[in-house]
């Protein structure tokens, strides 16, 4: 049974070990990885197990527990887990990130000198054993401020999937930290919509869950893929074709990239498909002499294709030549 393979929301996971978060402190006190974080995924990365759970990261400067630990709370910090996904992912293991905030348990007392923080509880509760010597007191949040957290999950899960590279998130309700906070008639002394019943001391997380969920790709992708468009081009290799033309999308623009050429991903993932047998040409946005060279030398595609440019200026390829 152990070793049997599983299925996790169509992932296939090969067994049924999963890596549990372990806090490695690791951070380099702006919220970001280090070598020595990259080092101790790498170990985990190594081993046999299917599904790697990466320590939880504060979705907010707030939400830290200790200075050391990660931060989810921008596109740096989730970019900067890009490397750590990537070992991860590399023998086929899936990739999860666990998104937290602290709340009123703290580990250590360095995070009340770090810019940015307020340690904040559902209730001013104090939880753990920081605040024994400590002159402070947690604040009690405020329904906006609440609000505003659970955005922060929702904003966090996206940009360490999107831009980290991660195949998922698992929100962090235990340990005592603020979503277990909340749900415990301990530390949960609310009387308004977030304390009393067992409901209303869950709706923060489950809150938080329904964000979350919002934020993730559809489980099965909507609409012609990459891959789909891939294969295509593979069977229109195989019976001839001399060129294929990459541009698109039901009439609509490409991926959202500040230097125009739309399509220049979708061409060079078509590119790889067809091996070489085919010439790619990407049209669509490219501007300038230095945006279609850069395609060129990069092996996104071997032809350019321009439309506007004709007709706005006839002399265009005159200036690119001088320009270049």
């Amino acid at each position: 049974m152990l070793f049997d393979a599983f299925e996790l929301r169509g992932v296939r996971l090969r067994n049924r070990l999963c890596a549990a978060p372990l806090a490695s402190s690791s951070g380099d006190g702006l919220g970001l990885p280090t070598e020595r974080s990259f080092k101790v995924y790498g170990k985990i990365a190594a081993s046999g197990v299917a599904l790697v759970n990466v320590e939880h990261c504060a979705v907010n400067p707030s939400g830290r527990v200790r200075p050391e630990q990660f931060l989810a709370d921008s596109g740096r910090a989730a970019a900067a887990h890009a490397k750590i996904a990537a070992l991860i992912r590399e023998g086929g293991k899936t990739a999860v990130a666990q998104i937290s905030h602290g709340g009123a348990n703290i580990s250590s007392a360095g995070v009340f000198e770090m810019e940015g923080f307020r340690c904040l509880s559902p209730s001013g509760v104090k939880v753990g054993k920081v605040w024994d010597k400590l002159r402070r007191e947690p604040e009690k949040l405020s329904l906006p401020e609440i609000k505003k957290i659970v955005e922060d999950f929702a904003a966090a899960a996206e940009r360490m999937v999107r831009l980290g590279g991660y195949d998922g998130v698992m929100i962090h309700a235990a340990h005592g930290y603020l979503a277990g906070q909340f749900l415990s008639p301990l530390t949960n002394l609310r009387d308004d919509a977030y304390g009393g019943t067992g409901y209303r001391r869950a709706r923060f997380l489950y809150e938080i869950t329904d964000a979350v969920r919002h934020t993730m790709p559809d489980e099965k992708p909507r609409g012609l893929t990459v891959a789909d468009a891939g294969a295509v081009a593979r069977e229109l290799a195989a019976l001839g074709a001399d060129l294929l033309s990459v541009s698109g999308n039901l009439c609509g623009y490409g991926a959202d990239r500040t230097d125009g050429a739309y399509f220049s991903p979708y061409a060079a993932a078509i590119r790889e498909a067809v091996g070489g047998k085919v010439p790619v040409e990407c049209t669509g946005g490219v501007r300038g002499i230095g945006n279609a060279e850069r395609l060129l030398a990069d092996g996104c595609c071997d032809l350019i294709g321009v439309g506007r440019p004709l007709l706005s200026d006839a002399g265009f390829l005159d200036k690119w030549r001088a320009d270049l």
